[in-house]
């Protein structure tokens, strides 16, 4: 049998890609081994960034927008976090342990490893810059977790461990026409086509029953 080829492009500190949980849980409950995920990150920040008082201003805006629109919760640890006027955020370490589980083989896991780290920021309130907080979510997931504990120890080597990831992931997103993150692509009749899936926020199943005879269609290949 065939499998669907669905690309997700995201950013472990992208709050929409968050918002769109719900919907990768519900395509992934649907769909099962129909869906061959193809999982890209692609560094919304690339370095460290502290956050300024109109940036945390944009991101708090944001997230009570995603609240009402999807329901993930926002937890008072993430809400502190903003609010510190020293809080700096940083996509690499995430991405280093989502790419550890992507060199796995295993997209399932990843997709597992990706709600976990979102748990750890939006409701804890972590960073997802600490070693025992990605080493901790990514426990019973990765085969190896020495190997990404080195990487996380040397923060001078993470631009240098992320450089191709991030291109790759810039690289699908101009070849599905994505506008940011999360960007979602199926690959039909040999090319990705962007799936609108931010008009599916609150009613995912809809998603769901637009997608089923196009997944039926490709699997019958």
């Amino acid at each position: 049998m065939a499998q669907v080829q669905i690309a997700y492009i995201m950013d472990p500190l992208c709050g929409w890609c968050y918002a769109a949980a719900p919907i990768i849980d519900q395509m992934r409950n649907a769909f099962g081994d129909q869906i061959q995920w193809q999982v890209y990150v692609g560094g919304l920040m690339p370095e460290s960034r502290v956050l300024g008082p109109r940036f945390r201003e944009h991101i708090l805006s944001a997230c009570q927008r995603i609240e009402q629109l999807t329901g993930q919760p926002f937890g008072d640890g993430f809400k502190a976090l903003i609010q510190q006027p020293d809080s700096a955020l940083d996509s690499r370490p995430a991405a280093l342990a989502i790419r550890e589980l992507i060199l796995q083989g295993d997209m399932n896991k990843t997709l597992d490893l990706i709600k976990r780290l979102q748990h750890q920021h939006y409701v804890e309130g972590f960073t997802l810059t600490e070693p025992e907080v990605l080493l901790g979510a990514a426990e019973g997931l990765l085969d190896d977790p020495q190997s990404l504990a080195a990487l996380l120890a040397q923060p001078e080597n993470w631009s240098a461990e992320t450089e191709s990831l991030f291109f790759q992931g810039h690289n699908m997103l101009t070849a599905a026409e994505g506008q940011g993150y999360p960007t979602l692509a199926i690959k039909y009749r040999g090319r990705y086509q962007k799936l609108p899936h931010e008009q599916f926020y609150q009613q995912p199943e809809q998603l769901i029953a637009q997608l089923t005879p196009l997944v039926a269609e490709i699997c019958a290949d």
